[in-house]
């Protein structure tokens, strides 16, 4: 009978998990899960060239026993010669902060660890020690929540650099050789709340299906997470075809999508095309629920312009014509840049950068309105400042003698709402040059007078 030890080795060939010389990362909470993934590694690094290095992350919310944890790591580190590497967040105030729950918070704090301690070191694999049980809880629990085809295919042997070498194993197996080779370890009591959805699929759920309807539930749930893999490598080929044909355009904050293109798709294609645009904006799309495909279709049939919905806690669907808009929520990050002829600026949003060029060089181009010439002599009385526009700001538009409203420039030229403050405004003193992109100021324009021009260059950042 192959040991556990030999079932792990075989579970690393059979999916080509780990490659000779490779810097594996090992995410080591102090449980048992965790500690055994970690002892294999260690007996696996015995056969086979790997650099192995245990990060422990301390959440700061069990107090104490999260400091017990954290030692339990090191010491057993210590004994195998092992390098350790740890890190403390206050998880509570980050959740707070950011308005993402305690799990959310924590699970990002982690991965940042992970990532953090990866980029030192060239193609390094991040180790999670998600098992068998975990799989089958993540499938319920998805199933329950709402889901696409992605998400019943539960947790990734691989994805990316990340790899889960336990997920071949059970619970009772896992104590069983933590028993067997005298593996430290620790429990956590939060992991008894049932209040906690995943512990009440774990604690209730699970062992109620068992007596009442299916003892190998278990067996069953991981049978169809396997089904489910193989029907999203299928989906994801018409995903593709789908996003190619919706994406009208992409940048680093939104993401545009054609209406009558999806509206002749299939919910599950639906479904998966907003997964992957919103993967695309670098936000987390594993909070979304299959209930959003119908809410989107809501959306899409009011046909109001400025409808909007939330998605996630950071991502929201807007109507603009005939596009639907996914948004990240990010607020301004800037507030505002002293600029100084010559030199360029960027942010989150936009590049922006000016120029001095003879009245020789001035060729004027209607046609792109994120390229402007002004009259630099116009612009020596007051400094130059870049800043996010304001409800109260009005500019005198080429080739009229009256100022209008910004905010009515936004609303002919149909600007969405959310975009509105990213787009930078150019003051000289408290007058405005330009609009960026959308409207330059008559009182600065070139004219027959002109001696001197600063040319003023706008791109909005993309991806």
């Amino acid at each position: 009978m192959s040991s556990f030890f030999e079932y792990f080795s075989a579970f690393l060939a059979q999916n080509r998990l780990i490659k000779k010389n490779s810097t594996v990362i090992a995410g080591v909470s102090g449980g048992v899960d965790s500690m055994v993934m970690l002892k294999c590694l260690l007996e696996y690094r015995k056969e086979t060239e790997i650099n192995l290095i245990t990060a422990h992350l301390n959440h700061q919310l069990r107090g104490q026993a999260a400091d017990l944890d954290e030692v339990t790591v090191q010491n057993f580190c210590q004994e195998n010669d092992c390098e350790f590497v740890s890190k403390t967040v206050n998880i509570k105030e980050m959740a707070r902060k950011q308005r993402i729950s305690m799990e959310m918070a924590g699970r990002e704090a982690r991965y940042q660890f992970f990532r953090e301690i990866g980029g030192r070191h060239t193609n390094s694999l991040i180790a999670t020690a998600h098992t068998a049980d975990d799989q089958v809880e993540t499938v319920l629990y998805r199933i329950f929540k709402g889901t696409g085809i992605n998400g019943l295919q539960g947790i990734r042997v691989k994805r990316n650099n990340i790899i889960r070498p336990l997920l071949f194993a059970r619970k009772t197996d896992i104590y069983a050789y933590a028993i067997e080779n005298n593996i430290p370890y620790r429990e956590d009591h939060t992991n008894i709340d049932t209040t906690i959805p995943r512990n009440f699929i774990r604690q209730t759920l699970i062992p109620s299906i068992k007596s009442k309807i299916n003892p190998s539930v278990e067996r069953s749930i991981l049978h169809l997470s396997e089904i489910f893999s193989d029907l999203e490598k299928l989906n994801q080929i018409s995903v593709k075809k789908a996003l190619k044909k919706c994406l009208l355009r992409q940048t680093s904050t939104e993401i545009a999508l054609d209406i009558s293109h999806l509206k002749k798709l299939f919910n599950s294609v639906i479904f998966e095309v907003i997964r992957e645009s919103i993967s695309f904006l670098h936000s987390d799309p594993a909070t979304l629920d299959f209930n959003l495909t119908a809410r989107i279709s809501s959306l899409m049939r009011s046909g109001q312009t400025g409808n909007f919905l939330r998605l996630s806690n950071n991502i929201t669907a807007s109507l603009n014509r005939s596009e639907l808009i996914l948004r990240k929520n990010d607020s301004p990050n800037w507030n505002g840049f002293d600029i100084t002829p010559g030199q360029s600026y960027a942010n989150t949003f936009f590049n922006f950068r000016t120029e001095l060029v003879s009245i020789g060089e001035y060729i004027a181009d209607s046609e792109n309105k994120n390229i402007e010439y002004v009259d630099d002599d116009k612009l020596t009385y007051s400094p130059l400042f870049l800043r996010p526009w304001q409800k109260a700001d009005r500019i005198v538009p080429l080739g009229s003698s009256h100022s209008k409203k910004i905010s009515d420039i936004f609303i002919d030229q149909k600007v969405v709402l959310h975009k509105k403050s990213h787009i930078p405004i150019l003051l000289c003193g408290k007058s405005i040059v330009w609009v960026c992109g959308h409207k330059l100021s008559d009182l600065y324009k070139i004219d027959t007078t002109t001696t001197r021009v600063l040319k003023l260059v706008y791109k909005e950042t993309t991806l």
